[in-house]
């Protein structure tokens, strides 16, 4: 490899997180050697993910650039929120690489974050976007990857004023010298870049697979097209899961009890030998005292009647005061503390958190607020109130010796948090929550933990609930039912029993 003499090198100043052009700008300049580079991107199942690059240099290129630690600000990296791993040098194959990696909470933070690497013309109109269906989730990955500025990717417009107007401060003829090269080569040449991406769930694209997970691309330096790049990963849902499996062993079930009545409706009127019509009719014999007569019992078992053991409490508008309730909050809070606006978007990441799936830290930062988690906690809660009237009845509820259970949709840390400042576990026996179950109304696993939580069966439960597909659910179930009127209009026809407090659940049941 030759080494330059005749003139100093400038130092890349494209920016204080453009990692590949300081550091492969200066290779191409100086060496023969050939720079690697791999960007990476890891997209977790609830859209946040994680950036990182790597640049891989032999030992030559390092000594012509004069030592990677001295030619790159690392220092800015670190400012601009990279976290920066290395020079570290393999004993193994006499490699160096420097890494840097960036996390972001939410899907619109990683186009700004490819811009950094780079400048914005290289991934153009790159968007990770989601789709929701019945059960899946689909996030999809576009866009281009464009090389095809060659050099000048590792310059900006104030460099190349100051090196004489060219993008590395040399003609083409000079940095192919300087390279080392034979007559027409292209400097070019000793660069290519890989993008590798990491989606949940079933990967399809438009190029070759590494694994079922995870799609590579290798774009060369000045190419005349763009890349493009098309990936998708999509997810089943685990709850949905959950109920297709309920559903399927209780049609199992279904079907059983369906033979089994027929079968027995069979048995029990299969003719006996018919009589020839002209025969004499049996002779009747008296029943003396001293018989033993045997007869058939009654099989027949009577339902037992309906007698109210638990009475089971919605949460929204229900047990907490419509409007204040920790989704009547949410999207407010949000947009107060600068997060992202989309109320569904918001709603999606909310839905993630009942279920669970995520920590109440992480569901803070998806949708972009910025802080303690603990504190954020408490200041968002600090809004949630409760029915004026809950109180009042759960005294009731005592004092008639009726345990009472809160089945809700929910985040669980923020519904402990609740419980203790409102002392509701005092009047409260049992608690259904979505995000320790990992499910949500309407869906039955709920209604089954509730039951075996209880003990009770679902004949003597009485639910009171502001979601009209909860109440559904529950009288599929064999629960009773009362609506808690709420601002949503009720249809035509509906059927189940409406209050507007629970004072009206009095007159309801009379009493």
């Amino acid at each position: 490899m030759t080494h330059p003499v005749s003139r100093p090198v400038a130092r890349p100043v494209g920016g204080p997180a453009r990692l590949l052009p300081a550091l492969v700008g200066l290779v191409v300049l100086l060496s023969a050697c050939r720079a690697t580079s791999t960007v990476s991107i890891h997209v977790a199942e609830d859209g946040s993910g994680l950036v990182e690059v790597a640049v891989v240099l032999d030992d030559e290129a390092v000594e012509a650039v004069g030592g990677v630690d001295h030619q790159i600000r690392l220092d800015d990296l670190s400012d601009a929120g990279w976290e920066v791993d290395g020079p570290s040098r393999s004993d193994h194959d006499g490699l160096t690489t420097v890494t840097a990696s960036k996390p972001f909470e939410v899907p619109d933070r990683l186009p700004p974050i490819l811009g950094e690497i780079a400048g914005p013309r290289v991934f153009d109109g790159m968007v990770l976007v989601r789709e929701r269906t019945f059960a899946r989730t689909t996030w999809r990955l576009e866009g281009l990857v464009d090389l095809s500025a060659g050099l000048a990717l590792f310059s900006d417009p104030d460099l190349a004023v100051t090196l004489s107007g060219l993008p590395l401060g040399r003609t083409s003829a000079e940095l192919a010298a300087l390279a080392g090269c034979e007559t027409g080569c292209d400097p070019a040449d000793s660069f290519s870049m890989d993008l590798v991406v990491t989606m949940p769930g079933e990967v399809v694209g438009n190029t070759d697979l590494v694994d079922s997970a995870t799609a590579r691309w290798t774009i060369d330096l000045g190419g005349r097209t763009p890349t493009v790049v098309e990936l998708s990963g999509s997810v089943v849902d685990r709850a949905p899961r959950l109920w297709l499996g309920v559903a399927f062993v209780s049609a199992a079930l279904l079907l059983l009890v369906m033979v089994f009545q027929v079968a027995r409706r069979l048995l029990g009127h299969h003719p006996g030998p018919r009589r020839d019509r002209h025969a004499p009719a049996p002779v009747r014999r008296s029943r003396r005292a001293t018989e033993i007569v045997e007869q058939t019992p009654d099989t027949r078992v009577e339902p037992e009647p309906r007698r109210l053991e638990l009475v089971v409490l919605g949460g929204v508008g229900v047990v907490w005061d419509g409007g204040t309730d920790p989704e009547g909050l949410l999207v407010s809070f949000v947009r107060a503390r600068r997060g992202i606006a989309d109320s569904r978007e918001v709603a999606d990441r909310y839905r993630a958190a009942s279920l669970g799936q995520v920590s109440s830290g992480e569901f803070w930062a998806s949708v972009g607020v910025e802080g303690d988690p603990d504190e954020i906690d408490e200041e968002y809660l600090a809004g949630v109130r409760l029915r004026p009237d809950v109180m009042a009845f759960l005294e009731q509820m005592a004092e008639r010796e009726l345990t009472v259970a809160c089945l809700t949709n929910a985040v669980l840390p923020w519904t402990k948090l609740l419980r203790a400042r409102f002392d509701l576990d005092r009047m409260i026996g049992h608690w259904v929550v979505s995000g320790e179950i990992g499910a949500r109304k309407p869906g039955q696993a709920m209604f089954e933990a509730l039951r075996r939580m209880s003990d009770v069966t679902f004949r003597n439960m009485l639910l009171i609930d502001s979601e009209q597909s909860a109440l559904e659910a529950a009288r599929g179930m064999g629960m009773s039912t009362v609506l808690m009127r709420g601002t949503a209009l009720i249809p035509e026809g509906f059927a189940h029993p409406t209050i507007d407090g629970f004072a009206g659940l009095f007159r309801q049941t009379g009493g």
